[in-house]
């Protein structure tokens, strides 16, 4: 029987969730607002198996920042309820389907790994330079990548496929919840803002993006230096404007690395131009040379580690 903690702000829907989710097999640890969790659930003496959560926007970022904070479970945050019985019937049914397949396991002892994530962001250029990348980084190395590409919805199936055909990793684009694991890049869908928590959890986030850029580069990086810290790097790669810049700041800031494509290979120069002004720039070098020294540093941090 599966432990479930739910945070839902309305008292009658958190009432009709529990009675749902008893009757589906599954046992309800927690039931309580956000108001209340911080309270209850300190006094908890066992731990959620999956936190299932639907309250206000105003309150979802500290209902998210405690939960990630006290617990290593799957957390689910809920749409909005539906407003028909027709409708509801129907979201319960996801509701289970997404239970089951959060509580399938994951761990897998053949995967490596994640010491280092890396933020990739580009514009105008980005897709021919990031592909030859990472087409030359090898998908067995601990390390994850969350790729920033300004590009229209349009085309983002066309970015993911090209990934997929001529690099060796994992492609997956974020459009709901996720993981960050070595070997795979995650690619930021211009209508979905993630949100980053602990062991490699990514989930949508409750607030949309605040600039003009969709996806934007400074903000993704915002929220991942938050969680990896020295972890963290970002390669500025090729185009037109100065996102980015922002975030080389903010990942030199927690200890991380920032390079950039050279300004020679770029099809448009002003994105790292931009980071290279910050004067927090360690490497810069053709898509190709930034893969070299990514991989020999990663080995050589392997084999010190023994």
């Amino acid at each position: 029987m599966t432990q479930l903690a739910l945070v839902v702000d309305d008292p009658r829907q958190r009432s009709w969730l529990e009675n749902q989710l008893v009757k589906a097999s599954h046992y309800v640890l927690l039931s309580c607002g956000a108001d209340e969790l911080e309270v209850l659930h300190g006094r908890l003496g066992e731990k959620p198996q999956i936190w299932l959560v639907l309250v206000a926007e105003a309150q979802i970022e500290r209902a998210l920042d405690y939960i990630s904070e006290v617990s290593e479970a799957p957390t689910l945050v809920l749409d909005g309820w539906p407003d028909q019985r027709e409708q509801l019937v129907h979201w319960q049914a996801q509701l289970l389907g997404k239970l089951d397949a959060a509580l399938v396991p994951t761990v897998n002892p053949a995967v490596v790994e994640l010491r280092q994530v890396w933020l990739l962001g580009a514009s105008l250029g980005g897709p021919q330079a990031v592909t030859e990348f990472l087409s030359a980084v090898p998908a067995s190395l601990p390390v994850g990548f969350v790729y920033v590409q300004h590009i229209e919805e349009a085309f983002d199936k066309a970015l993911s496929t090209n990934l997929l055909r001529n690099t060796p990793h994992d492609i997956a684009m974020f459009t709901g919840e996720s993981r960050l694991q070595a070997g795979r890049v995650l690619i930021i869908a211009p209508e979905t803002k993630p949100r980053f928590l602990p062991f490699g959890r990514v989930i949508p986030s409750s607030k949309g993006w605040r600039g003009s850029y969709r996806p934007c580069i400074d903000e993704v990086a915002e929220g991942l230096a938050r969680q990896y810290r020295q972890q963290l790097g970002l390669i500025v790669f090729s185009g037109t404007c100065n996102d980015g810049e922002q975030a080389a700041r903010q990942v030199h800031a927690v200890g991380g690395r920032v390079w950039t494509q050279a300004i020679s290979s770029c099809a448009s120069d002003t994105m790292p131009e931009a980071a290279n002004r910050t004067g927090v720039v360690s490497v810069s070098g053709t898509p190709a040379e930034l893969a070299a020294t990514l991989t020999s540093r990663l080995r050589k941090e392997n084999a010190e580690r023994g």
